[in-house]
């Protein structure tokens, strides 16, 4: 490792020489954040503009529902309203497996950086490439209580108490704290995919009020971005005047894209730093142990 490369990476991050205070694992990732921002954009970017194919794809079809592959009928439909896997399902399918790999390449990234290492955009490839399949069970474990919970906060008014808001976020809060280092285990230590989710269990179950109050600050923090993201869109709606669907969509897509293209490589970096601290945790308590 050259010089150059080593004072490139944020000083005091990977490897860890201490267990981290909550407070100070958001520091040492918003300090990862910056140092790997302008690097990790065009991952991040492409990610998130991938993602927002499925609703502008539902936006402009009426709702989606052209290639009807299955139908389902019954009272799970008049239940749940699900009557059918649409191509609006499917692009989201194809669009989730494009989004595994970049993920992973966002992560690879990181860690390279936290290191001290100088990213190799080829290694980053050909390793996502390698590890594809396996990467799309490893995210879908890491990330399906954070998108089930934001879903279902996204469904309630905020605006008004609802006393089922607390149980549901409780609910999902807790398995999303279990889970949620399974990507940093998946790439950081090449490791498989139920390797990865045994990992992050083992190391997170001892620290669950750690992750969860990781999670509750980091999405607070996103949060932040959004309001302004939000805010900037207020600002801007009105000079629209009564523009067209299509104008109306293009700029929401648009801050949409800005503030993923932020929070995508900040909530990765929140993961690689409190994965190296729970493990460094881990092995701290077996070494006592033995």
């Amino acid at each position: 490792m050259n010089r150059a490369s080593t004072l490139s990476a944020p000083v005091g991050l990977l490897p860890l020489s201490r267990p981290l205070m909550i407070s100070e694992v958001l520091d040492a990732a918003v300090r990862l954040f910056r140092a790997g921002l302008v690097r990790c954009l065009p991952y991040s970017g492409l990610a998130v503009l991938l993602m927002l194919l499925p609703p502008l794809y539902s936006t402009f079809q009426g709702g989606g529902g052209l290639l009807v592959t299955f139908r389902v009928a019954g009272p799970f439909a008049s239940i749940y309203g699900f009557s059918g896997f649409t191509d609006v399902h499917l692009v989201a399918l194809v669009v989730a497996v494009f989004a595994a790999a970049l993920f992973g390449m966002i992560t690879l990234r990181l860690l390279a950086i936290a290191r001290g290492v100088r990213p190799s955009f080829r290694a980053e490839v050909s390793t996502a490439l390698r590890r594809w399949p396996a990467a799309v069970i490893a995210s879908l474990a890491a990330l399906a209580f954070p998108a089930m919970m934001f879903t279902a906060l996204s469904l309630f008014n905020f605006m008004y108490p609802n006393p089922l808001l607390p149980m549901v976020a409780a609910l999902l809060l807790l398995p999303s704290a279990l889970f949620a280092v399974t990507l940093p285990a998946f790439w950081a230590d090449r490791l498989g995919p139920l390797e990865a989710v045994a990992r992050a269990l083992r190391v997170s179950s001892r620290s669950l009020w750690r992750m969860t109050g990781a999670i509750l600050a980091t999405t607070g923090m996103v949060l932040v971005l959004w309001l302004l993201a939000a805010a900037l869109f207020a600002m801007v709606t009105p000079l629209l005047g009564r523009a067209d669907l299509f104008l109306f969509a293009m700029v929401s897509a648009l801050f949409t894209l800005i503030w993923g293209a932020l929070g995508v490589p900040f909530v990765l970096a929140v993961l690689c730093v409190a994965y190296a601290d729970l493990k460094l945790r881990a092995q701290q308590r077996r070494g006592d142990a033995r």
